[in-house]
């Protein structure tokens, strides 16, 4: 590794928990973060830029998220990371439930690691991310691509990925107010009737079922839960409305996405009309948003030059 030496990795958004899978799902979205990571001279201080929809609101310091996570691979590696230069060009929009900060994450290691020599195998770079995560469901999907199961095992991390078809693609409604992951993550009881639990169970088995048969007719009842969005539905009034409006619609499913504020909805067809209801839905209830017509992706993390 030496001055000038560069990398460039893609990393794609992500979608959590998709109803029942609660922190143990994650999904592959067809829109990608870039990040470029190069090597300064020795003494040199760090340079680092934002641009693309998150210039300006991401900070352009060693506090940034991505930047930190390639420090960490260098100490993880026992090695003294040298003066680095960074580039993040964000596509994610930032108001949460695409992964955001699973992909700046998963960029940071990925790119550290390339530049390294990659010391570090799948494994280690799994490891580590959803270390400085704090769970694994969208840094796995981000770093592995398509459908991926996640939980923890008797020796680490275990995932199991599913590619995903072509035909099922994703509509997202987006509002333009964020939720706080800590907030949305504070309402959850932290007990469940079993008959919760028993119902949760089973939908997830079904989740991934209907991916692995695609059967996307499963979908509908596949991605209902109770563990998490009976209680984020009451800081979020426009959930559950937006969810039964892209059903109408014509969505074979329909779930927060993550933390939220993001809905996502899994379709075959009538993308523009669930859009519009999904639009609908969540201005009537007081939440402006965006949509977006996404497809899902089989591509992971991937290193693009270097």
């Amino acid at each position: 590794m030496s001055t000038g030496s560069r990398v460039v990795v893609q990393v794609p958004a992500t979608s959590a928990n998709l109803g029942p899978g609660f922190d143990a799902l994650g999904l592959a979205l067809d829109i990608r973060e870039e990040l470029h990571l190069w090597v300064l001279a020795e003494g040199g201080s760090p340079e680092i830029r934002v641009s693309g929809v998150n210039a300006g609101i991401f900070p352009e310091d060693e506090t940034l998220l991505a930047y930190r996570s390639a420090v960490a691979v260098f100490d993880r590696i026992g090695m003294h990371a040298p003066p680095l230069g960074l580039e993040l060009v964000t596509r994610i929009p930032s108001s949460g439930g695409l992964g955001g900060s699973a992909a700046a994450i998963v960029a940071g290691v990925v790119a550290a690691n390339a530049l390294a020599g990659k010391p570090l195998n799948r494994a280690g770079e799994l490891a580590l991310v959803a270390e400085i995560e704090g769970h694994p469901d969208n840094v796995s999907a981000a770093l592995l691509g398509g459908l991926v199961v996640c939980v923890a095992g008797r020796d680490g991390l275990v995932t199991s990925r599913l590619p995903v078809d072509s035909d099922l693609r994703a509509v997202v409604c987006l509002p333009d107010e964020a939720i706080s992951t800590k907030s949305a993550r504070g309402v959850i009881p932290r007990e469940f009737p079993i008959g919760d639990a028993v119902f949760n169970l089973g939908r997830t088995a079904l989740l991934v079922a209907a991916f692995a048969n695609k059967d996307w007719g499963l979908l509908r009842d596949a991605m209902d839960d109770r563990i998490h969005q009976p209680a984020r539905g009451g800081i979020f009034p426009a959930l559950h409305p937006t969810i039964e409006a892209a059903l109408a619609a014509g969505a074979h499913g329909a779930a927060l996405s993550g933390a939220g504020a993001a809905i996502i909805a899994l379709a075959t067809g009538h993308f523009k009309e669930i859009a519009t209801a999904m639009h609908e839905a969540a201005a009537r209830h007081g939440y402006p948003n965006q949509t977006l017509d996404l497809g899902l992706t089989n591509r992971g993390a991937e290193v693009i030059t270097g």
